[in-house]
């Protein structure tokens, strides 16, 4: 379970500050700060920014709560998106929600594997289609990350959503049959998708749509 990190947070104005827009944020991190967010509980939303340090602590720490102190009051709130550069190497701005720690709220988890699967000796090769999981928990009960255990996982099998162990009060509504984790052929993994001609077709990469302001200054 992770702990909400604490943070000092500074209100800009609303009205010259209505989201990020990347002067907004330029200018902010030519002082060391990121440009922020925070919304919900029928509260009209409120422009914040933070320091680059805190945003990375949290970031790097996994966490998803934290109590923001904002003019000396606090509230609880929980991190619900990220927006990066587009390099994806900066944060540019941060949505938080407000919540209540007895709240049960809905929020992504990501999947950790641990272990060493026996299907990878046997000629098999491990694949995780599946990264993250929505679960539904009280706002103070978020699990870190949740583990799945691949110690037993042989060729031509696979764990499923309905083999989690969840911490207890955590639950999902994801599909049960949804795979997670596989151990496949490697024939499967390598066999290429063609068209009924037989020609393969070529790959189409999409660019990464993450430069899209919220708002403008």
């Amino acid at each position: 379970m992770a702990e909400a990190v604490s943070i000092t947070a500074i209100a800009r104005d609303p009205e010259k500050n209505k989201g990020t827009g990347t002067r907004v944020a330029r200018k902010l991190r030519t002082r060391g700060r990121i440009p922020a967010i925070v919304y919900g509980h029928k509260q009209a939303p409120e422009p914040i920014s933070l320091t680059h340090d805190d945003v990375w602590s949290m970031v790097k720490r996994g966490g998803h709560l934290a109590q923001l102190s904002i003019d000396g009051a606090t509230q609880m709130v929980i991190l619900r998106a990220l927006q990066w550069d587009h390099l994806g190497k900066e944060i540019i701005h941060l949505d938080f929600a407000r919540v209540r720690a007895d709240e049960r709220i809905k929020t992504e988890v990501g999947l950790v594997l641990h272990g060493i699967a026996p299907g990878v000796a046997e000629g098999g090769l491990l694949g995780q289609p599946i990264h993250a999981v929505t679960v539904e928990c009280l706002a103070t009960a978020i699990p870190t990350a949740i583990r799945i255990e691949i110690s037993e996982l042989h060729l031509n099998q696979s764990i499923q959503v309905r083999d989690l162990v969840l911490p207890e009060g955590v639950t999902t509504d994801a599909d049960p049959d949804q795979v997670l984790v596989h151990v496949t052929t490697r024939a499967a993994e390598v066999e290429p998708d063609t068209e009924p001609g037989g020609e393969q077709q070529p790959e189409v990469i999409g660019r990464k749509a993450d430069d899209k302001e919220k708002d403008k200054e």
